[in-house]
């Protein structure tokens, strides 16, 4: 049994994981190349071999949908992996949930999990603790771009420009810029009569699927009625 357990030990290798997003392929500082080379090199400063890296090219972090990393969880989970060295926490996932289930997963199959950038080794309770602190604010970080990017798709909305969404109802479009449609802002406005005299949003649904508006091309129902009455469009068309 020992001589057993032995040839399976060392059976086990270190690998890297390397990801670069689409709009960071050609960035100095990102590349698959330097991150590869980086690994490399912490790895032998530890007197560690890497003998594979896994590599997703174009795949952003948000989720683990990805072929490469499917295929290092599946290694992992099969017990041939010693240790899993990355640049940086976010080239590995940037979802927190992700970022602990992978930790989880190292731990139960006595996985060191290296990064280069944050200095972190799980194989220490305080790297275990440093590790989820960064995972919290990777996280955060990608949830204050998010919203970033919806402020600045609602101010090109605002100015009718540049709008690649859903056309809202009330404009119709000429080419990524939104004009007001004049049939569907009256609707818009006897609508917001409607509920602001008291009418539920069933009722204004009746009575606009009676009069023939068109609702994209689907019947108005309370929750659609609800949703176009609540639109950020609709009210900055009644302001």
């Amino acid at each position: 049994m020992r001589g057993r357990k032995t040839q399976v030990e060392r059976q086990r290798i270190a690998v890297g994981y390397c990801r670069v997003s689409t709009r960071e392929q050609a960035t100095e500082g990102h590349s698959l190349a330097a991150q590869e080379s980086r690994l490399q090199a912490l790895a032998q400063a530890q007197g560690v071999t890497i003998d594979r890296v896994f590599v997703d090219a174009g795949c952003s972090g948000k989720n683990l949908k990805r072929q490469a990393v499917a295929e290092l969880l599946a290694a992992i989970a099969a017990g041939s992996i010693s240790a899993l060295y990355i640049c940086k926490l976010d080239r590995l996932c940037r979802n927190l949930e992700d970022l602990l289930a992978i930790v989880r997963l190292c731990g139960k199959h006595d996985v060191a999990l290296v990064s280069a950038s944050e200095s972190i080794d799980t194989g220490s309770p305080a790297g275990k603790m440093m590790l989820s602190m960064l995972g919290a604010f990777a996280e955060f970080e990608r949830a204050q771009i998010a919203a970033r990017i919806s402020d600045v798709s609602y101010d090109l909305r605002s100015k009718r420009q540049v709008y690649c969404g859903g056309t809202p109802f009330g404009y119709t479009r000429q080419g990524s810029t939104l004009v007001p449609d004049p049939a569907q802002q009256q609707a818009l406005a006897t609508m917001r009569r409607m509920h602001a005299e008291g009418a539920s949003y069933r009722q204004i649904a009746s009575w606009a699927t009676q009069n023939g508006i068109r609702a994209k091309g689907r019947a108005w129902y309370a929750s659609s009625i609800r949703d176009v009455l609540r639109s950020k469009m609709s009210a900055m068309q009644a302001a």
